[in-house]
């Protein structure tokens, strides 16, 4: 039972030093996010672009992007989303999927910071950073990404009669 117990608190501690570490430095574009908006190749070789022009309205649901940065294994979104409907909107973007040349990256739902989705009631912001890894053995060529798809799913109405799809496309300088 111990060994079990020191397992699950070592795997827990591991999630969420790697879901700290890693979004640090991305604005979620909301209002009290970070305020670096700038497209910059960062010393680790990384590269983050300010994505915060990009924005939809999904049946209610606005979604706003913030800073995406690129990174060799993974791809770390920015998210801001507002149901400015008085009813509850279902949206899961921590399930969505990022296509960039020709890989796709799942998101990683459980590597999410903040809280972005789920059952959103009416009038309700939330914000966060999504995290989309890259699969296990390969590499994104950083200096050759031309745009990244963003695929987040659709947006439902309670009731599951209405949805909406929601994807962006982010050009990369």
């Amino acid at each position: 039972m111990k060994k079990f117990l020191v397992l699950f608190l070592s795997l827990g501690l591991a999630l969420a030093l790697a879901a700290c570490g890693s979004t640090d430095d991305v604005s979620t574009g909301a209002d009290n996010s970070k305020d670096k908006k700038t497209e910059e190749k960062k010393d680790d070789g990384s590269k983050k672009v300010d994505a915060s022009s990009q924005k939809t309205d999904a049946l209610g649901m606005k979604v706003n992007l913030g800073d995406v940065k690129i990174m060799k294994d993974k791809v770390n979104v920015g998210l801001n989303i507002e149901n400015t409907t008085d009813k509850v909107l279902n949206f899961y973007p921590d399930q969505g999927n990022a296509v960039v040349g020709d890989m796709q990256l799942s998101a990683n739902m459980f590597l999410t910071d903040g809280e972005v989705g789920g059952e959103v009631q009416g009038g309700v912001k939330q914000d966060g950073v999504l995290e989309f890894a890259v699969p296990e053995g390969k590499e994104l060529d950083i200096n050759n990404i031309k745009e990244i798809k963003l695929n987040f799913g659709d947006v439902t109405t309670e009731d599951f009669m209405n949805n909406k799809a929601v994807s962006f496309t982010v050009p990369v300088k």
